[in-house]
């Protein structure tokens, strides 16, 4: 009989050294943050999910699950004004707090997301910042980017980027990658003064091979 697939019962694709690495990046994150400072949230999400009946409650869905207090954005709000998105994607990443990218399924119920150009740029962007990712799909929640296998699919000229989410994922369980970001998220309303962020957080620990 054979053997079953190695990620059966996975519930990450990052080796532990790199979960390790990015829950610290995340804890870092949440104790460096300023309190009364917002904290915003662009949701990555193409035009094909977002015409949908059930649009309204996906971004319901993905509002319940991050913290109290978040600014979600959508195109639809950070670039209400018809100002160039391409010309000013770059400005308005550097002050993001997070992403979350909902992209189709290759088949329904699957686990795996194809991402387009634009959202895989945005994706690459807000990694290489260092800043928590977070895919969404209904039937596993929140899913840390870094804990799905990325690759690159598509000719050269439109690059997209496939991420699979672990066999094993469980959303009624969070893994501490998930309850790290999410902390990384939470608006801060204490009065005590956050530590200082170290640089080390954006040296990437838990970069996925998004290429």
């Amino acid at each position: 009989m054979p053997a079953a697939p190695a990620d059966t019962t996975s519930k990450s694709f990052a080796p532990p050294a790199r979960q390790r690495g990015y829950i610290a990046a995340m804890r870092q994150l949440a104790e460096s943050r300023t309190p009364g400072a917002p904290v915003r949230v662009y949701l990555s999400v193409p035009p094909l999910i977002t015409e949908r009946d059930n649009w309204e409650d996906r971004l319901k869905a993905v509002r319940t699950r991050l913290p109290r207090g978040v600014e979600l954005l959508t195109y639809a709000t950070a670039f209400a004004d018809g100002a160039d998105y391409a010309s000013r994607w770059e400005a308005f990443a550097a002050g993001l707090d997070g992403l979350v990218v909902i992209a189709p399924q290759k088949k329904p119920g699957g686990k795996v997301h194809r991402l387009g150009p634009a959202s895989r740029n945005e994706l690459r962007t807000v990694v290489a910042a260092g800043k928590p990712v977070l895919l969404f799909a209904r039937a596993c929640g929140l899913v840390p980017v870094v804990d799905c296998r990325a690759g690159r699919i598509g000719p050269p000229h439109r690059l997209r980027t496939k991420l699979t989410v672990p066999a094993g994922w469980d959303a009624r369980t969070p893994a501490p990658t998930l309850q790290a970001a999410l902390a990384a998220l939470k608006p801060t309303t204490s009065v005590e003064p956050a530590r200082a962020a170290r640089a080390a957080h954006l040296l990437n620990p838990f970069e996925v091979a998004v290429r």
